[in-house]
């Protein structure tokens, strides 16, 4: 690339008459500047700055040789002496104009320190492990039983498994602390529904369309025909029957630990390994009791640091 400029630059110049006399730069400049147009100007920049360089490179290069000079000195050696000198002053000049004092460590690389980060606990956060949790204390697990690594498979179906159970278990203390329906006499949903009075005369009568899915129903003449959902106008009736039927006992608090234990002791079937229900139980029992003064304290402790750590941050961000 660097030739193609300089024969474009040549072939604007060829032209022009050549002359052995001096001329200085600025007449130099000049004179090409009318003869290159906008542009191809940087290529007599781009020239002149090669040429520059060039010389500049070969004064640094000349070392003054010693001569070694027996008996008289004549006139001629000490010419060649007093240019060796000079062209060495000229080339120690070039290289304190070349030098440029610079901080060494603007160019010096940046090294990234990977902080310590906070270990994170699944109890103390309240919430359900993450992916990065399980996979690693599914590795420790594979490297005590001898394995090498844990598939990324293995992973997500334990993490199905675990929000699955967590369902089930939430969904069984639920239905024992307030009133549900059953879909096909199988399925629960709508928890926290009022249970109906049994005590009204008309709450035997009262028929729920939503608590089964048939594809078809029989007519008084025994025909099969499409089911269909009732309107709405029918719906919100059936929906108001029942309300007025409903028992509405006392606003009720959280789901408590009592309610927990005396559901997993109710319904041992909801944990089916053993090694996860007694611990589970312990823990459960553990927490009933009042924390001691030194949990107290490391809780206190583990707010403070927490905290400190949330106004350095922002403190750094501003």
């Amino acid at each position: 690339m660097a030739i193609s400029s300089i024969i474009q630059y040549l072939g604007d110049l060829q032209d022009t008459p050549t002359t052995r006399e001096k001329i200085s730069r600025e007449d130099f400049d000049l004179e090409a500047r009318k003869l290159l147009t906008e542009s191809t100007v940087h290529l007599h920049n781009e020239f002149l700055l090669a040429i520059m360089s060039r010389c500049q490179s070969l004064s640094t290069s000349l070392v003054p040789r010693e001569s070694s000079v027996s008996g008289r000195v004549s006139e001629q050696s000490r010419i060649k002496q007093k240019s060796k000198l000079r062209r060495k002053s000229t080339s120690s000049r070039s290289t304190l104009q070349k030098f440029v004092p610079s901080n060494p460590v603007n160019f010096a690389p940046q090294a990234t320190y990977k902080g310590g980060e906070e270990i994170n606990f699944a109890t103390r956060e309240l919430a359900v492990p993450d992916i990065s949790m399980v996979q690693g204390r599914m590795l420790v697990c594979a490297w005590e039983t001898g394995l090498e690594d844990v598939s990324d498979t293995a992973v997500k179906l334990i993490m199905q498994a675990i929000e699955n159970q967590l369902k089930n278990i939430i969904s069984q203390v639920l239905s024992k602390r307030s009133g549900y329906k059953v879909r096909e006499k199988k399925f629960k949903y709508a928890m926290g529904t009022q249970v109906l009075n049994p005590y009204l005369r008309h709450t035997s009568q009262i028929d729920d369309t939503s608590t089964e899915s048939e594809a078809t129903s029989i007519t008084a003449n025994a025909l099969h025909i499409p089911s269909r959902k009732p309107p709405f106008d029918i719906g919100s009736a059936q929906a108001a029957e029942q309300l007025s039927t409903a028992q509405f006992p006392a606003s009720k608090g959280p789901v408590t630990l009592f309610e927990l234990l005396e559901t997993l002791q109710l319904h041992r079937s909801s944990i089916a390994s053993h090694s996860v229900y007694a611990p589970a139980i312990e823990r459960v029992i553990h927490k009933l009791w009042h924390p001691s003064r030194e949990e107290i304290n490391q809780e206190h402790i583990h707010h403070q640091e927490v905290t400190i750590k949330q106004l350095h941050s922002q403190s750094v961000v501003r």
